[in-house]
């Protein structure tokens, strides 16, 4: 990340294009072994004890919610079947309705006015507003889901970054991955769906990862070696979650306070002064945990 000077120095908008720069599908060839860097990062440590809140996840009935819900018939977009294919439906749909670009955030990132204002002005965004907004959208059909912000292991300078989703798969107790800006979810070799842990395993260890056909960046199909052999392999290293996952939960306004949980490997260098550290501004104050537990992180909700 910055300098503990960046974030004063620049604006917010700067900050995301700055972390948040390209798209897994844009990358281009660097020299670096990202895949062999990732496999030689230190082990976590499930010893450890909790020393951050408990996650949160707002229910469906919220009024912001229902709103969203009714807006874009999420019940009928989402259809009927089971849990995945449900939301399978829901990522299709957000991820056809607003591409990404590499552009500035909104004011206000919600998924409604991210969808409108595309509409409207057909003003695209990144994979970090994408990415809450596909996490309203499952909350508001009563999934457990949260944002996931990925970084690399390179402190205290930022290599770009991406942001995906976890759900919670209440018929398989677990959470699977799913990528808005991708239209992308994943698989092992017999067909079993796969949290973001496994996923991270399995770049570690070589087991295979079978990528849903229908992964795509704006309808070029996503190739499966750059995305996850290099892109996701660099940025799958450092993670960091809102404690609270509900509607409007990352706008950064008067009074707010943002609390995040970030996972890192046992031994790693904590991060410098950056947006998601611990810090009071003139508006909001941002408040970071930081944990080497993984089954403390990917705790069922």
């Amino acid at each position: 990340m910055k300098v503990p000077s960046f974030f004063t120095a620049l604006t917010l908008a700067a900050f995301f294009l700055t972390l948040f720069g390209l798209p897994a599908s844009a990358m281009q060839e660097d020299s670096v072994n990202h895949l062999a860097v990732l496999r030689k990062s230190a082990p976590y440590n499930r010893k450890s004890d909790q020393n951050f809140p408990a996650f949160t996840y707002q229910a469906a009935n919220d009024p912001h919610l229902v709103e969203l819900r009714k807006a874009y018939h999420l019940d009928s977009v989402a259809g009927t079947g089971s849990e995945v294919e449900r939301a399978i439906r829901l990522l299709e749909w957000f991820h056809n309705q607003v591409p990404h670009s590499d552009v500035a955030p909104l004011k206000v990132i919600t998924a409604t006015n991210i969808i409108e204002t595309y509409r409207k002005t057909k003003y695209a965004q990144g994979c970090y507003p994408l990415s809450i907004a596909m996490n309203e959208i499952f909350l508001s059909m009563g999934f457990k889901s949260r944002s996931v912000i990925c970084f690399s292991n390179l402190f205290p300078e930022p290599a770009g970054g991406h942001v995906i989703n976890a759900v919670y798969i209440e018929s398989l107790s677990k959470w699977i991955y799913m990528d808005p800006t991708e239209n992308a979810y994943l698989k092992d070799e017999n067909g079993n769906f796969l949290s973001i842990a496994e996923v991270r395993e399995r770049l570690i260890d070589g087991r295979p990862l079978v990528l849903n056909p229908g992964a795509n960046y704006h309808q070029i199909p996503t190739k499966k070696e750059e995305y996850l052999y290099r892109f996701m392999a660099e940025h799958i290293y450092r993670m960091i979650c809102l404690v609270h996952s509900a509607w409007d939960s990352q706008t950064r306004e008067d009074g707010k306070t943002l609390e995040y949980v970030e996972l890192l490997p046992y031994g790693s260098q904590e991060p410098a002064v950056d947006g998601y550290e611990t810090k009071k501004y003139q508006r909001y104050t941002v408040i970071s945990y930081h944990t080497n537990n993984d089954s403390l992180f990917w705790q069922k909700p």
